[in-house]
């Protein structure tokens, strides 16, 4: 089934509210979008084998190996290697996933992959040309896209976003034509905006849910309080995204989430910085309706899950500095994420996997997430390792994004006082 495009390029980003700093993000030009991919000078792949690495397996780092780099993907076959690295005992981890940011742009795609994230959840696209041109680029970390949510017709949301009238999802409305028209415009999963006031109510989510699921399709609901968390997992959706601040989640609720087999995107970084170092975030998201809402809440709405044994994913909410007086960087936040989860109680691997293999899984990306042959070659070779402190992922030396290696990788100061194993490639 084949919808037309509805929204201008130029407009703002559909959804958002209390947890969401992508309102009045402007979207850059197709036509712009579409030069800076003409100029990108991507270097052909070589068959490449990377000897003395040690391959993070998602629990451990193991034994100096060779793995070998094939076209996009990972091979087990040494026959006609074109090139050798020898990785000097250096760790090798699978490319990073954030599970939630608002990229629109290649600037936007070579930060993130700058810094190893390899694969985006992009919440938010305001047209689906513009997105589909930054889906999948030789080099580049691979986009996946939401095209139009389910967005209520009052309240912040509504208020903030310039959907079309007729796209808005009104009290008794039918709420299945907007599932086709997302992926008859070419979504990779369908969002739902929840909100407190003005949004979906529970039983068109329901139906949102189930008439998604009869099609096949992924769903996440964006529920950043308590009240919208509770309806999204009664909804049962895919994955929650964000955390209440304004409270914390019952036993009962969490334990529904894990029973269901959901998941949660928590994306704490957001909530970090606009409670520690960025407080016009607050003022922005939420002007002087802050009651009951705390830091406390959302690590604490973390921890509680990760000890019920819900699958937690890494994400951001980065836009980077598209949105007017504001600066969310991409690519350093996801590194910053993973030291956000293991401080609310995860393990280094526990946090590794929640940017590799978790969220390949939990969105039926069968093809990423680990480093074994036949996936693809996402990989991040590090000078230090992950396991003795997090914060050693930022120590990157080589980045691979479907088997090219990214030639301008971020070089970022690890915590000074982590353990070491630099070594010269």
């Amino acid at each position: 089934m084949h919808f037309k495009q509805l929204v201008p390029v130029s407009i703002a980003f559909f959804a958002g509210c209390q947890a969401c700093i992508h309102h009045y993000v402007l979207a850059p030009r197709l036509e712009d979008e579409l030069a800076a991919l003409r100029k990108r000078d991507v270097p052909v792949p070589v068959k490449t084998a990377i000897h003395n690495v040690r391959v993070f397996d998602g629990y451990v780092v193991g034994k100096p190996q060779t793995v070998i780099i094939d076209g996009e993907y990972i091979t087990d076959s040494d026959e006609n290697v074109e090139q050798t690295i020898d990785a000097g005992n250096r760790i090798l981890i699978p490319g990073l996933i954030d599970s939630h940011a608002h990229v629109q742009s290649v600037e936007g795609l070579e930060n993130m992959t700058s810094y190893g994230v390899t694969t985006i959840f992009d919440m938010a696209c305001p047209n689906y040309e513009l997105c589909n041109s930054l889906k999948s680029n030789p080099g580049l970390a691979s986009l996946f896209v939401s095209m139009l949510p389910a967005l209520g017709p009052s309240g912040g949301n509504a208020k903030l976003n310039p959907v079309a009238p007729e796209l808005l999802l009104y009290p008794g409305k039918d709420p299945k034509y907007l599932v086709d028209y997302a992926f008859g415009n070419g979504s990779d999963y369908f969002k739902i905006v929840n909100a407190n006031t003005g949004g979906p109510t529970q039983e068109q989510q329901n139906e949102l849910v189930e008439y998604a699921h009869s099609k096949g399709h992924f769903v996440v609901t964006h529920a950043p309080s308590v009240s919208a968390y509770t309806q999204a997992v009664i909804a049962r959706t895919d994955v929650l995204q964000h955390m209440p601040d304004d409270g914390l989640l019952s036993a009962c609720v969490i334990g529904s989430i894990k029973e269901t087999g959901l998941a949660s995107t928590p994306t704490v970084e957001i909530f970090r910085r606009a409670y520690t170092i960025q407080p016009e975030i607050i003022q922005f998201l939420r002007g002087n309706n802050t009651a009951n809402s705390t830091y406390e809440h959302v690590t604490e709405n973390v921890r509680h899950q990760h000890i019920a044994g819900v699958p937690i994913l890494a994400g951001t909410d980065a836009v980077g500095n598209t949105v007017p007086g504001l600066y969310f960087p991409f690519g350093e936040s996801l590194h910053q994420e993973l030291v956000n989860l293991v401080t609310a109680g995860m393990t280094p691997a526990e946090a590794l996997r929640a940017a590799t293999i978790v969220p390949a899984t939990v969105h039926r990306l069968n093809d990423r997430g680990v480093i074994r042959p036949g996936m693809r070659a996402d990989l991040i070779l590090l000078n230090s390792d992950p396991l003795l402190n997090i914060s050693n992922t930022r120590d990157i030396a080589r980045v691979w994004a479907g088997g090219v290696e990214y030639a301008n990788v971020a070089k970022l100061m690890a915590s000074s006082s982590q353990p070491k194993s630099r070594l010269h490639l």
